[in-house]
């Protein structure tokens, strides 16, 4: 059973590696955005040495899921959309991915500090809910697959 219709099954594997390296790096950000963005006192922090690592594991991984984002449109978003299927979170996802990228680069480019929290604050909401989003659309999509299977098993043994 292919993981993921028109594609090779590798490309399944890279799009999960690149999203869960996007999203623990991310994640691992987040003390930093609460020590520095929202000036918050914590009990633990990361150390600084490890920050050149992590955000550019982040900017890698989410350099590849643009790229990936791209691909998926050729075939699975487009046929997802034609079925309507999985609708909600996968139009999250797009919409969450193309505005993580505008709010990143934001977060470089923002001269006024309010910009740049701002741009933080909405970068750190959207990674979060595009990660429980991808979850949700990964479920849904295996019982929308076995659905079909079972469908089509079925009229297998009528005929």
């Amino acid at each position: 059973m292919k993981r993921l219709n028109g594609y090779p099954d590798s490309f399944f594997y890279l799009l999960l590696t690149a999203m869960f390296a996007c999203s623990l790096s991310g994640l691992a950000m987040y003390p930093w955005v609460m020590e520095f963005k929202l000036q918050w006192e914590l009990d633990f922090s990361l150390p600084g040495s490890l920050r050149q690592g992590i955000v550019s594991t982040h900017a890698l991984s989410a350099s590849i899921l643009l790229i990936l984002l791209g691909a998926l449109w050729q075939v699975h978003i487009r046929a997802g959309w034609r079925r309507k299927e999985n609708h909600f979170s996968g139009s999250f996802m797009a919409l969450a991915l193309l505005l993580l990228m505008l709010t990143g680069i934001g977060l470089y480019y923002l001269s006024s500090s309010n910009s740049q929290l701002a741009a933080s604050l909405l970068h750190s909401a959207l990674g979060l809910g595009l990660s429980l989003s991808f979850i949700r659309h990964w479920l849904c999509g295996m019982q929308i697959r076995s659905a079909h299977i079972r469908q089509v098993k079925h009229r297998r043994k009528k005929d």
